[in-house]
Parts: structure tokens; C-alpha cells; sequence
């Protein structure tokens, strides 16, 4: 692997996958400490309520929708968000596509880099992550644009800034920094593909240290964290639709 650059500023691969490992385990260790105070000191106890709930095909004399309908309309489609503003919504979807949408292609390249690892499959990992460039670029933007979205909402709109609490402000600066970051450690790479952070020097130092914070940053907030403070609502919020059965 030495031929290829990460510009992760980790050394190594193996120590790249340890600690990313290190943070998944940290996020399940919380969400198992959540799921035993929901089940009431089990966590057994909360899948086995929570399994029955979102399988039941009745909610309360009501028949409910399929769980295929309420994941994708009321999970992924964001329906009744849609229905109580539409400008809203499209700053949910543009931050949601774009942050899973990058997640994706990240898992897609952990996969080739795997592969490349154990010697399976004659590929160069250059060429894999060129070939993702464009896609992470559009989706990097979407999650931009969503993001200062909800920044001038919260700016400027005297409903929105009432109900704006201090993790909501956290939440979004926090995935505007590793956004940001991310777009300069790939602007700084010199062998970056052109593109609108282009401008900026190729700089191998420069690209290695951004990509550090941008990784450890992402690690440590976006998974790690996640589970032991109020950013668990935005797991949490999909769980209680698919208990509630969806719907409008």
C-alpha cells in the first residue's frame, strides 16, 4: 500500500482501520447503554418490543402502512417535512443525500482497500478514488449548500432562532467544519482532480494535516459521540416513526 497516498495523515492502513474499528465500537457500547434504559435495564427486552411494534400490522384499531411505505416516505423521502415546508425539506434532503451519499461512496472505497490489502482483485486504489471524485464533489456541495441553509435559518428567521438550542448550533457547525476541512484536504492534495478547491496550492503537508482533523473529526463526532449526547435524536426519530407506523 505504500504506493498509495491517503493524505490521511495516519501512517498506516491497519492503524487507519483500528481506529475507525475503535470508534464504531465506542457508538455500538453507547447505543446498547441506550437500548437498556429504553427496555428498562434490558436491551433483549427493548428489540424484542421494539421488533414486535414496527412488524405489528395494526396500530391501535388503525391498520398501519407497510414498513417498506414508512421507511422510504416517511425515512428517507421525509414526506411530512415536505408537507409543512417545502424549503425545509429541501435542506434536510440536500444535507441527508449528501452526507449519506458520501458515506457510501467512503464504504464503497474501504471495500477496494480492503480487497487491495488481502490481494484480491488487480486494481489501482488511484484510480478507484479518482473515479469517485466527481461524485463526492457533488455530494460535498449538496451537504454545503443544505448546511448554510440552515445556518441563515437560524439567522434570520425569528421562529427558527427561538427554537434554536445550543446542540442544534453545534450539530451544524460541527458538520460545517468537517466539510469544510474535508474540501480543503482534497483542494491541497497535488494530485487532486481540478475542481472548485483547486485554487489552493497542492501541498502534501497541508493536505496530510487537513485530512487528519477531517478523519479524526469525523470519527470522534459523527459516529463515536453520537449515541451518548442529543445527537442520539437523530436515530431515535426514525426508530419512533417506524414504531408509530408512519403516515401523515
Amino acid at each position: 500500500m505504500a504506493e498509495f497516498s491517503y493524505y490521511s495523515g495516519i501512517p498506516s492502513f491497519y492503524i487507519m482501520i483500528g481506529i475507525a474499528m475503535i470508534a464504531i465500537l465506542i457508538f455500538l457500547l453507547g447505543m446498547y447503554l441506550n437500548m437498556q434504559k429504553w427496555g428498562g435495564g434490558s436491551a433483549s427486552h427493548f428489540l424484542k418490543i421494539f421488533l414486535k411494534s414496527i412488524n405489528h400490522e395494526k396500530l391501535g384499531h388503525h391498520k398501519r402502512q407497510s414498513l417498506i411505505s414508512t421507511i422510504l416516505l416517511d425515512i428517507l423521502v421525509q414526506r411530512r417535512i415536505l408537507r409543512r415546508s417545502p424549503f425545509r425539506w429541501v435542506m434536510h434532503m440536500l444535507i441527508f443525500i449528501g452526507w449519506i451519499g458520501m458515506f457510501v461512496l467512503s464504504m464503497v472505497f474501504a471495500v477496494f482497500e480492503v480487497l487491495h490489502e488481502i490481494g484480491i482483485g488487480h486494481f489501482e486504489l488511484v484510480d478507484i478514488r479518482n473515479s469517485l471524485d466527481f461524485g463526492n464533489e457533488v455530494l460535498g456541495y449538496m451537504l454545503l449548500i443544505g448546511l448554510l441553509i440552515a445556518i441563515v435559518r437560524r439567522l434570520a428567521i425569528t421562529d427558527v432562532v427561538k427554537r434554536t438550542q445550543m446542540f442544534d448550533w453545534v450539530l451544524v457547525l460541527g458538520t460545517l467544519i468537517i466539510t469544510i476541512t474535508g474540501f480543503m484536504a482534497e483542494g491541497f492534495r497535488p494530485d487532486a482532480i481540478a475542481g472548485a478547491w483547486t485554487f489552493l496550492p497542492g501541498d502534501v503537508a497541508l493536505a496530510e494535516t487537513f485530512a487528519l482533523f477531517h478523519v479524526a473529526i469525523s470519527l470522534l463526532f459523527c459516529i463515536a459521540y453520537i449515541p451518548y449526547s442529543k445527537y442520539m435524536h437523530m436515530l431515535a426519530a426514525p426508530m419512533v416513526i417506524l414504531v408509530n407506523g408512519g403516515g401523515e
